[in-house]
């Protein structure tokens, strides 16, 4: 195994903030996809590509594994997670408890600005629906679900939402059919009405219930 990409080291860069650098980095080859779902990363190897010691590597990668993204594998190494569809669902499952909790404590406080933003991004994702490449796709997404998240004070709770978005949509599934899209924006509509309406138990329920439930 080895990367395309070099990282690039603070001169004098303490324990944590080289952790942190090793850790930005696996992430960002995992995105890129430089590294792969099934691949088994060599720790000695990237010791050697890298530069650096093997504590600052195996405690990014312990991390990784917490996540979900890598699993520790006796006398066989470290092997990128593949998410099977039961997995899938399961994330998808997680996703709707955590992010229908948020939403709901958040549906009081949405701002008239916060809504029209949510119309304006919602609205982005319907004009460019079969052109957009899915890593744009994405931060639309992302963005519009960060309206209501990013009012939210439960930083735990946001953390985990990140992971697992993350886990489905930057290092999994790489698009979406124009149906799954099609079908994305109506169910947005249907959010930023109840959401206006200040419905905020039915609001949660249809990301619960709806909005996170795999339809494809």
């Amino acid at each position: 195994m080895e990367t395309k990409s070099t990282m690039k080291i603070t001169n004098y860069a303490g324990p944590q903030l080289l952790r942190s650098q090793v850790y930005e980095f696996l992430r960002n080859e995992l995105k890129e996809e430089n590294l792969k779902p099934g691949m088994f990363i060599s720790i000695n190897q990237l010791i050697e590509q890298l530069g650096i010691s093997r504590t600052p590597l195996r405690d990014a990668l312990l991390q990784l594994q917490t996540e979900g993204f890598v699993t520790f594998l006796p006398q066989r190494g470290i092997r990128i997670n593949e998410l099977n569809q039961q997995d899938i669902e399961d994330f998808y499952e997680m996703l709707g408890a955590l992010d229908s909790r948020a939403l709901l404590s958040a549906v009081e406080i949405i701002g008239i600005k916060d809504i029209e933003r949510m119309k304006e991004i919602n609205q982005e994702m319907m004009v460019n629906i079969s052109g957009t490449k899915f890593s744009r796709y994405w931060d639309l997404n992302t963005a519009f679900h960060n309206v209501y998240l990013d009012l939210s004070s439960n930083v735990p709770l946001l953390n985990q939402v990140n992971i697992i978005r993350q886990r489905l949509f930057e290092f999994g599934k790489k698009d979406w059919s124009r149906k799954m899209r099609q079908m994305n924006y109506d169910e947005h509509l249907t959010l930023i009405e109840l959401i206006e309406k200040r419905q905020a138990v039915k609001a949660a329920d249809f990301m619960r219930d709806v909005h996170c439930i795999i339809n494809y």
